[in-house]
C-alpha cells in the first residue's frame, strides 16, 4: 500500500521553496517515490527511493520527511481486533459470586 508523506522545512537557505510544509509525496510499494512541490512554481519529480529524497532535499537536517498517518489502516486494524473480542469471556470471571449476571452467563454456557 502506498504511503503518503510531506517535507517540512525549518530553514530555506536558497530562498526558493520557503519554510513549513513545502512538498507532498508518495512512496509506492516498489520503493519509488513521487514528490510534488507546493511552491508558486510547482514541479513533480520521481526518485528511486525515500533515501534519495532525503539526501537531495534534506539540507543537512533542515528538512524533515514526515509520514502521514494511515487512518484507514489504523481503523481496519482496530476493527479486526474488536471483532475478535468476546465480551462475556472478559467479564464473567470478574463478576461477584451469586450475581444474577454471572448465573445467567453460566446457564447460557451450559446449553
Amino acid at each position: 500500500m502506498a504511503k503518503l508523506f510531506y517535507l517540512q522545512r525549518t530553514q530555506d537557505e536558497s530562498g526558493v521553496s520557503g519554510t513549513g510544509r513545502i512538498a507532498q509525496g508518495v512512496i509506492f510499494d516498489n520503493g519509488k517515490v513521487a514528490l510534488t512541490w507546493l511552491s508558486d512554481t510547482p514541479s513533480t519529480g520521481i526518485y528511486d527511493s525515500i533515501g534519495d529524497v532525503r539526501s537531495i532535499h534534506g539540507h543537512e537536517g533542515k528538512t524533515e520527511i514526515v509520514m502521514e498517518k494511515d487512518w484507514k489502516r489504523s481503523f481496519n486494524e482496530l476493527k479486526s481486533a474488536v471483532s475478535q473480542l468476546d465480551p462475556i469471556a472478559l467479564v464473567k470471571d470478574k463478576l461477584p459470586e451469586g450475581s444474577e449476571t454471572k448465573e445467567l452467563i453460566q446457564k447460557t454456557e451450559k446449553k
